[in-house]
């Protein structure tokens, strides 16, 4: 249908710049401590947060609604579907990582190093690299693992467990 259509279309291309801006935020973090004078300290600091603030987070806050959206459109509630958002919640931790660390360049010298600014990126990119093969491969999991209310949207799931406060 084409609202499916146009909220995968949407999703994807929030993720393409979250994930893009995710992979590059740490090696201009370090560029931080290369800058030669104060004057080019600011104007990378300015860019960056500008870049994190005004691009990168609402990126994110895009590609999780689309993507929820997608969840409720297509009521695909599949178990492999649940690690995959676990795999987006660490990689919404790397965010919120990465924003501290901006955050932190202004209250002190800059301390990201070049190692720190490679395990930044190589995290992000195994968690994109695990999320995009679980989203590929959709390998089948039992369900009985998980709760039965996991695996129906809420309205729908009836219980007398379950029973709405």
């Amino acid at each position: 249908c084409a609202v499916i259509t146009l909220l995968k279309a949407a999703h994807i291309a929030a993720l393409l710049i979250w994930c893009a801006g995710l992979l590059a935020l740490p090696a201009l973090l370090v560029q931080h401590g290369r800058a030669a004078s104060q004057s080019e300290f600011g104007d990378l600091r300015r860019f960056v947060r500008r870049l994190y603030v005004g691009v990168l987070t609402p990126a994110a806050v895009l590609a999780v609604g689309f993507g929820t959206g997608l969840i409720f459109a297509r009521g695909v509630f599949v178990a492999w579907l649940f690690l995959k958002l676990a795999f987006v919640g660490l990689l919404v931790g790397l965010h919120a990582w990465e924003g501290r660390l901006l955050l932190d360049l202004a209250d002190a010298e800059p301390d990201v190093g070049w190692r720190a600014g490679l395990g930044m990126t190589g995290t992000g990119l195994a968690l994109i690299l695990v999320i995009l093969t679980l989203v590929l491969g959709k390998p089948g999991f039992d369900p009985s693992v998980l709760p039965g209310w996991l695996l129906a949207p809420w309205p729908t799931y009836s219980s007398a467990a379950a029973t709405p406060i």
